[in-house]
């Protein structure tokens, strides 16, 4: 076998990455995920031929069955295998110094989106997930808050829905009569959505827009949606907007198709132990991307925030209060007022750094990017 070769329907032009595996199967995963972020990709069977490759490669690949290291590569490193293969993964991510670890194919998702970041970071808006990690955290109200902060700082912001039967994010932002397109109209797409058509079609207030499930309409849970219909509006999303803000419903393990597209997640915890380890045992079973961890006050005595992401096991991004008027805000329309008060400020501010490059850092290692 010649040291470099690329696969004929994806020839080496623009951006590419460089996989370094013998597998057919690792070969056949990263090719199908490569086609769908539309980069160029370039394989070798071993290291000893990869110095002679990646002078074009924006990332390197690297799979399961390869053996040895990357000495002089300073760019994004990516262990790839099956899930048989996960925990040799993680060693071999160490051993390295690997900035992931993506379990094919179950993070053939995920990786298409990183690459498609590589390919023109610009373009693409970071989608973040929020969740509770239990019932009752107050992840609608952060959700919205982080929406009109990130719209209040000139970022063009879409806010999503993705718990069908969590009441409408249009009713609590008091959006419910305000025209435009909602889930139900966009499940059974067919074709291209074009983003510009998107943002014009969707019900906007605040500087932000909004898709939610509506009032009076036929309900079903965002995963019942086809799955190449949430594909396509995650799709133009990215290209339309700067950021995109989604409030996911419980649970949200591997078969949810709104959190499949999240380049991150945020996880909403209450300061109590039971929270915490339940936000855990939730948090290990999303399906990629870096986890960061919000705390809900109020603290006991002798608790931080931090104290109570270590117990979730990831980044603490910070802490806000469980006050009632808090609660209020979405329903009196005040948020735009909610977010300028400074312990808030300080909250969005400390979130929107994670998301703009510190996403995933707090724990140190290689973060896993597929199921456990």
């Amino acid at each position: 076998m010649t040291p470099e070769r690329h696969l004929p329907w994806l020839p080496v032009q623009g951006t590419s990455v460089l996989l370094v595996s013998g597998s057919p199967a690792t070969q056949g995963e990263v090719a199908r995920v490569c086609a769908a972020a539309a980069v160029g990709l370039v394989m070798v069977d071993s290291v000893e031929q990869v110095a002679e490759s990646w002078d074009l490669a924006a990332a390197i690949l690297i799979g399961s069955d390869a053996r040895g290291g990357l000495a002089g590569w300073r760019g994004p490193t990516i262990v790839v295998g099956p899930e048989s293969e996960a925990g040799k993964m993680w060693r071999q991510a160490s051993l390295l110094g690997a900035d992931r670890v993506a379990v094919l194919p179950e993070s053939a998702q995920w990786l298409a989106n990183h690459l498609t970041r590589l390919r023109d970071p610009q373009a693409s808006a970071k989608v973040v997930g929020l969740l509770g990690g239990c019932g009752g955290a107050g992840t609608s109200t952060l959700a919205a808050l982080l929406a009109v902060g990130s719209a209040a700082r000139g970022m063009r912001t879409l806010l999503v829905d993705g718990d069908a039967w969590g009441g409408g994010l249009d009713l609590a932002l008091g959006m419910r009569d305000v025209p435009g397109l909602r889930w139900p109209d966009l499940m059974h797409a067919a074709g291209a959505i074009n983003p510009e058509q998107l943002t014009a079609s969707l019900p906007g207030a605040g500087g932000i827009s909004l898709l939610s499930w509506g009032a009076g309409t036929t309900r079903g849970a965002p995963e019942g949606s086809p799955e190449s219909a949430a594909s396509e509006v995650f799709r133009a999303s990215r290209e339309a907007f700067d950021l995109v803000v989604v409030d996911l419903a419980r649970p949200a393990g591997d078969g949810t198709v709104l959190a499949g597209h999240c380049d991150a997640y945020i996880v909403v915890v209450p300061a109590r132990v039971r929270a915490a380890q339940a936000a855990g045992l939730l948090a290990g079973e999303l399906p990629a991307a870096p986890v960061g961890v919000v705390v809900r006050g109020p603290l006991a005595e002798g608790v931080d925030a931090r104290m109570v992401a270590d117990a979730v096991g990831h980044a603490c991004l910070g802490s806000y209060p469980s006050l009632r008027r808090l609660r209020e805000v979405p329903a009196s329309g005040r948020m735009g007022d909610a977010v300028r008060t400074r312990r808030i400020r300080m909250l969005l501010d400390g979130i929107l750094r994670w998301l703009d490059g510190d996403a995933g850092a707090g724990r140190g290692g290689p973060r896993r990017d597929g199921p456990r």
